[in-house]
């Protein structure tokens, strides 16, 4: 998240001094608006500050660069690798004078979708040499886009291969038509053997290709309405599955946000200089609870995530000022269900939780120590009331507002009709951003930690009853193939790549069923 703005002060001075105190870049020019700089900082007050507290100690080059400012503007970022694509993209842009590094595109990478009819694959090159190939960048740094692509192979599974694969005269081609290890680990869906045909794979490019143009809510929305009608449709795992691609997507998009800046710096969305805003939109917005805005604003946002009751977590995501506070984020393995039942579980996360406050111990932590401004629960009514009776039980009193699913509605419990009121949110406004960020992430932790445990249970249960396989052996094969269900689908040569013992390679292919 992005967003530009320029210090409204009479004097240099005045911008520095206002300058925010957040990750970003720093546009430096001159009285005829020549861009002379462009940096980044971690933190663009004190960065701006130290070229004209420590004059002296800039070289020649940065001491004439100052002396010709004339006025500055900042583009905060959300953390310091947006901040470092946005000035590599504003350093190639402009070409200002006094930058010495960046100014043209040999260290540049670009995400290239070839341009192969049936089964295009997807690499990160350096030079755009293929005509029909489709590019997304550049990219100053490759780390991040390589693990970006990594994590999406993961949801959408593509190829990389030079194998040749495609339809002559309708019947399909392959120069090698055996699997290769991608497939057993599940990151390509194996086109070479014809285990999915043209359409089908196309359709996870074109969800990449949505990703990389801006439109990864778009595809988000979209899995929800198909997870959504897969829910109706009573396919219960089919839709689990797509509920943790989604969760995936939102969190991918909230770690990297790669980013290409425009002329007019149309920045995309909810701008950060804009999070007092919202907080004050949202206290507005829910009178009977009787908030108070202030520096410090504290939100928790629980959300439950199991599959029939099965491995259920809980999660607590915590906003301070309308900003992440992951340090104080907390799980919860659900210990008294196990059936589904989101109002028993949401019972139990806030009883663990509160009982810490009311009763703290020397080991006690210090994230349960002070309770939050406002509580969000994720769910309607019901998981609201359930909440709300724990609450009373343990005569704690707390702001809180349950979030339905469908149309982000917000219900809060009315003491003097003894109803549940609900209060909807204006469309694009700052405070539903806001609460749909929250929501975002409270599912995102949710739902990764859910799937470390139904992970780590498949590993155990199925590995360890193998005889010879030991420790050592089970993580060589974990890392090779990523779950028991690649080892199950690898064929015996395979195994034996990992496993150099034939016999223990029979079993482990035997043994798992």
């Amino acid at each position: 998240m992005l967003t530009k703005f320029a210090i409204k002060s009479k004097t240099l001075k005045g911008a520095v001094n206002t300058a925010p105190e957040l990750p970003g870049c720093y546009i430096y020019r001159d009285n005829s608006g020549k861009v002379l700089y462009v940096g980044k900082a971690i933190n663009l007050r004190k960065r701006v500050k130290s070229y004209f507290q420590r004059f002296g100690d800039q070289v020649v080059r940065i001491q004439n660069m100052i002396k010709q400012i004339s006025s500055v503007e900042f583009v905060v970022a959300d953390n310091d690798l947006e901040a470092f694509i946005l000035e590599t993209n504003l350093i190639r842009k402009y070409k200002p004078k006094y930058n010495v590094d960046k100014k043209d595109d040999k260290n540049y990478s670009w995400v290239m979708i070839s341009g192969g009819k049936d089964f295009p694959k997807i690499d990160l090159v350096r030079k755009r040499i293929d005509q029909k190939a489709v590019y997304f960048g550049p990219y100053a740094k490759q780390s991040p886009i390589k693990r970006t692509l990594e994590s999406l192979r993961k949801i959408f599974p593509y190829r990389t291969c030079d194998r040749v694969i495609e339809y002559r005269k309708d019947v399909l081609y392959s120069s090698n038509p055996r699997p290769c290890l991608y497939w057993h680990l599940g990151l390509c869906d194996a086109p070479c053997a014809g285990k999915i045909n043209s359409k089908e794979y196309k359709k996870n490019i074109k969800k990449i290709e949505l990703f990389f143009i801006d439109k990864k809510k778009n595809l988000i929305e979209k899995l929800k309405v198909e997870m959504f009608k897969l829910s109706q449709d009573k396919h219960f795992e089919e839709a689990a599955l797509l509920r943790d691609k989604v969760a995936d997507l939102i969190y991918l998009s909230t770690q990297v946000d790669i980013e290409e800046s425009t002329d007019e710096f149309k920045f995309r969305q909810v701008k950060k200089a804009n999070q007092n805003q919202a907080l004050e939109e949202l206290v507005k917005s829910l009178p009977m609870l009787g908030l108070k805005s202030h520096k410090g604003f504290k939100i928790e946002c629980y959300d439950i995530s199991n599959i029939q009751g099965k491995y259920a977590t809980g999660s607590m995501v915590v906003f301070v000022d309308g900003v992440p506070d992951k340090a104080q984020y907390r799980k919860f393995r659900i210990k008294t269900k196990g059936t589904p039942d989101d109002y028993a579980m949401h019972m139990e996360v806030q009883s663990r939780r509160l009982k810490q406050h009311i009763k703290p111990g020397t080991k006690t932590d210090k994230s349960f120590a002070e309770l939050p401004d406002l509580m969000i629960i994720d769910g309607g009514k019901g998981q609201l009331a359930s909440v709300l009776k724990v609450h009373s039980e343990l005569g704690i009193s707390i702001p809180v507002t349950g979030l339905a699913k469908k149309f982000e509605d917000l219900f809060l419990f009315n003491t003097l009709t003894s109803l549940m009121d609900k209060v909807t949110l204006p469309r694009n406004s700052q405070a539903r951003y806001l609460i749909q960020r929250i929501r975002d992430e409270s599912h995102r932790f949710a739902i990764t930690y859910h799937k470390k445990l139904r992970s780590k249970a498949s590993q155990v249960s199925i590995l360890d009853g193998i005889p010879g396989v030991g420790e050592v052996i089970k993580k060589k094969l974990l890392l090779a193939f990523g779950s028991v269900e690649n080892i199950k689908s690898a064929s015996l040569k395979d195994i034996q790549q990992i496993v150099k013992n034939r016999t223990t390679a029979g079993k482990i292919k035997s043994k798992i069923p």
